[in-house]
């Protein structure tokens, strides 16, 4: 039996430790056995973010809101700690590779949903070919799936095409959460006015245009646990929220906070460490997990001109600092795209009109867009029109997590709408770092993957920055405390001792 799973790397930092830009920074613990008691005030745990979710159907996850839903309300095959790529099941009981081609799971008997209804085989096959129908993006990773077999209400065996070391954390993947076969339609999402029915560590209470409230669903059973009874999960501007921190309303900010509060804050926290005072809250530590990066979309009829793409790309190599799609934290991380200088550009001809969307809610990608913008019509005398995240565009500004954390989950995004030209030798690239468990075969194709990006320029790296997420000082995240992709996940959220 090959041996698939290697972790790459482990960032994980125990204790306390000086933040780069001033504070405390923490790092997830190991995950202590689940207890049924916890102290704190009468209100629920709060949580505040920009971003609102707009599903709770895994299938139409569109954001990294709509995945941490997915996380708290579901369950998954697998489950991954992105600190350490560490691969372990979560739904499943073992999940295991019984052929080279054959990857089988056994289910623990008496699952139940949320709905009360039993969690079987036919459930999780049902819930996959769903989400490849529904979601095949957000499903990329398990491109070598052929067939799923279910022989018994215990036991999902999946046959693929090619062995493939990266199947587990496809399945680890918020899309593919396992749904009620019952309760949801096989060709369509269902609407967040509809209950959502699965088996994770919470169950939906209610959901408003202000946020959502999620419950512990005591007839859960995986490898996480929560103390946490009730939660509630509300959308603030960057003002509401560091207010809300600092007067003690919110127990977690996550995403939400602008250069300039995340720079007050700090600065309080350094203020209160000079005067030999407990900090009321700190930054958790995300190092270097956020990559920004200019997308070209598939339905973009400009997409197509070779010319204009590498024109984008070397407009905005003055001010790179991002030297390739794979994150430098990633051990096979190869700087392919050129940073500073003065590039010459290619004369375009005649003056083109493009549409760059990006996430609106968030203020450090509002700045960056404006600078980005800037840029390509300095560089380039073209026109650049800014939109919302929901219209139609040429261009995407994305500071979105991976599907897993994985290299080849951080390269999905150029991997799954390749150039026609290109899309034969990439395809073979992947299968090739998939299929082998010697990193002597996997380093150079993730190289070459790297190096084809630069030349067909339709994800263009910008910069790594941290992840932001502040906590109170009485609050504690424990053990897989987030999604495969860094994705904010509340089952590791703990009152402290």
């Amino acid at each position: 039996m090959p041996a698939f799973v290697r972790p790459l790397l482990s960032l994980v930092t125990a204790g306390c430790v000086a933040f780069a830009a001033g504070g405390c920074v923490r790092a997830p613990d190991p995950l202590p056995s689940p207890s049924t008691s916890s102290s704190g005030p009468p209100r629920p745990f709060t949580v505040l973010t920009v971003q609102k979710a707009t599903t709770a159907d895994p299938a139409a996850v569109r954001n990294d809101s709509d995945a941490m839903v997915a996380l708290d309300l579901f369950q998954r095959l697998m489950l991954v700690q992105p600190s350490t790529q560490l691969l372990k099941p979560d739904l499943a009981k073992e999940c295991l590779f019984t052929a080279e081609r054959i990857f089988e799971c056994t289910l623990p008997k008496e699952l139940t949903f949320s709905s009360g209804h039993s969690l079987t085989s036919s459930d999780v096959k049902f819930s996959i070919l769903r989400a490849l129908r529904l979601a095949p993006q957000q499903m990329s990773m398990l491109g070598a799936l052929r067939t799923i077999e279910t022989p018994d209400p215990w036991t999902v065996r999946f046959r693929l095409k090619y062995p493939d070391n990266q199947f587990g954390y496809g399945l680890a993947a918020p899309a593919a959460s396992i749904v009620d076969e019952e309760s949801y339609d096989p060709d369509r999402a269902k609407p967040v006015d509809q209950m959502a029915i699965g088996s994770g560590p919470y169950q939906l209470e209610s959901w408003d245009n202000k946020g959502l409230t999620i419950t512990k669903f005591t007839q859960y059973k995986g490898a996480l646990g929560t103390d946490m009874p009730r939660i509630r999960i509300s959308w603030a501007d960057s003002p509401t929220a560091e207010n809300a921190l600092a007067d003690g309303a919110a127990e977690i900010v996550w995403r939400t906070l602008s250069p300039a509060a995340i720079d007050r804050l700090q600065g309080r926290i350094r203020q209160d460490l000079d005067d030999h005072q407990q900090p009321a809250f700190f930054r958790w530590g995300l190092p270097r997990m956020v990559l920004q990066r200019l997308v070209w979309l598939p339905r973009s009829s400009y997409r197509a001109n070779a010319t204009l793409r590498q024109a984008v790309s070397l407009a905005l190599q003055e001010d790179r600092t991002a030297g390739s799609i794979l994150p430098t934290m990633m051990e096979d991380h190869t700087d392919a795209f050129a940073l500073g200088g003065n590039p010459k550009v290619p004369s375009l001809g005649r003056r083109i009109s493009l549409t760059m969307r990006f996430t609106n809610t968030s203020p450090a990608m509002e700045d960056l867009a404006q600078r980005v913008r800037g840029r390509l019509e300095q560089k380039l005398g073209i026109s650049v029109q800014l939109v919302t995240e929901t219209e139609r565009a040429d261009l995407e500004l994305r500071d979105s997590a991976p599907l897993v954390n994985t290299p080849l989950g951080w390269l999905q995004d150029y991997l799954k709408n390749p150039l026609p030209g290109s899309a034969d030798k990439l395809a073979e690239l992947e299968e090739r770092v998939r299929s082998s468990s010697r990193h002597e075969v996997q380093g150079p194709a993730l190289g070459e993957i790297q190096k084809q990006a630069a030349v067909d320029a339709t994800v263009v790296p910008i910069a790594e920055a941290e992840g932001v997420l502040f906590l109170r000082q009485h609050v504690d995240l424990v053990g897989e405390a987030l999604g495969p992709g860094w994705q904010l996940a509340l089952w590791g959220a703990r009152w402290r001792n």
